[in-house]
């Protein structure tokens, strides 16, 4: 099973993501979009793996401690891995920062105890829009430019296991299991 492990957003905080996606789908050349259902806060990657019970028991010890926090969506920004062909299109998240990066701490040495994968990356915590997207300088400014999204606040109260579905040419993700914040 290919699966992850993230924040859901709530439907307001969708709604003004997908403001942003239309406007990047109208004004970007190329690229693979995210379709709303998809859109979430990534928290870890797993990959493929069967260890359902690991991820689980980690999930359950990473929110120890762990109240629940605000969340808001930023502006549009881009993440490149230098070739020139791999732009990621994402909003950035903003609010109780310090709390997320907690989470997102706790939760890698939760995994890392179940002998589950684990990134040493810097966490930059963002909702994708869209993989290899292709714009302009003129088009990438003008993205920039949009007013952050409005009426777009979360309160963070639980972290959700999915599990990667390929459905046809679509990935559908599917909640597998839900572990409430304290």
């Amino acid at each position: 099973m290919r699966l992850f492990i993230a924040i859901e957003l709530p439907k307001n905080v969708k709604k003004e993501a997908v403001r942003v996606l239309d406007e990047l789908k109208r004004q970007s050349v190329d690229g693979r979009f995210v379709p709303a259902e998809n859109m979430h806060i990534t928290l870890s990657f797993l990959g493929e793996t069967e260890d359902l019970t690991g991820a689980v028991r980690a999930m359950q010890r990473a929110v120890e401690g762990i109240r629940s926090f605000p969340l808001h969506l930023g502006e549009y920004d881009s993440f490149s891995k230098g070739d020139g062909d791999s732009v990621t299109s994402h909003i950035t998240v903003k609010g109780d920062l310090k709390e997320l990066n907690s989470l997102y701490e706790s939760l890698n040495a939760a995994l890392a105890d179940e002998g589950l994968k684990t990134t040493k990356k810097r966490y930059v915590p963002h909702i994708t829009l869209g993989r290899s997207v292709v714009c302009d300088e003129i088009t990438e400014a003008a993205l920039k430019s949009i007013e952050p999204p409005l009426n777009a606040s979360m309160s963070v109260n639980a972290i959700v296991l999915f599990q990667s579905v390929r459905r046809g040419r679509d990935m559908v993700y599917v909640p597998l299991h839900r572990e409430t914040l304290n």
